[in-house]
């Protein structure tokens, strides 16, 4: 009699230590379900981050533009490549050679090539959607000056020697179609960065 208590006993602590396959399978469910609600979350913080990461080298490469200008006494220009990941800074003088910089660049990217230039080029699946800029009595004169009219594969934006630039506005869109922006005063030459919208 007291051996058949002793087996009843260690059959049935035998039995809680255990888990039955409903159980195996319910927290194996519920894990899935938390990693399928993590990972849009998670790619969603990174595109953000993302862009936010391009609209302040952007930002440094105006802050770059408009310091040269001053040193340099010459009006300098940030070149954008609209839907590209392409952009530079150069005196304004160089538009016809940042014209053929910009022809190189959309031929590498057509062949999915990414330079060395990489403080050139916005990080991948970032580009310019669109480059605003004002019109004003000194920029008009420059561009006729240069022959940056027409039909041009680059967007300029303009920074003066006395530190002052034209007004823009540079959106950047990823490949989930969330966008930033860079927004530049001209008056003071400084540039701050647009919340971010998520698409």
């Amino acid at each position: 009699m007291l051996q058949l208590n002793f087996k009843m006993q260690v059959t049935c602590s035998h039995h809680r230590n255990a888990f039955s396959l409903i159980e195996l399978i319910l927290v194996m469910g519920i894990i899935v379900m938390i990693f399928s609600l993590a990972i849009p979350l998670a790619t969603r913080a990174l595109g953000s981050h993302a862009l936010r990461q391009s609209a302040d080298r952007v930002r440094v490469a105006m802050g770059k533009a408009r310091v040269e200008a001053i040193k340099s006494g010459q009006i300098h220009a940030l070149f954008l490549q609209i839907n590209s990941d392409w952009f530079n800074v150069a005196p304004f003088s160089q538009i016809t050679a940042q014209q053929a910089l910009a022809a190189r660049q959309t031929q590498l990217n057509a062949n999915e090539v990414r330079t060395n230039l990489e403080e050139n080029q916005l990080p991948k699946g970032i580009f310019f959607a669109e480059g605003l800029t004002s019109n004003d009595g000194r920029s008009a004169d420059a561009i006729s000056r240069n022959g940056g009219g027409g039909n041009s594969l680059i967007k300029p934006i303009l920074f003066y020697p006395d530190g002052t630039a034209q007004d823009a506005r540079v959106f950047l869109r990823d490949d989930q179609a969330n966008t930033t922006s860079v927004q530049l005063r001209g008056l003071t030459g400084i540039a701050k960065t647009v919340k971010t919208t998520q698409n």
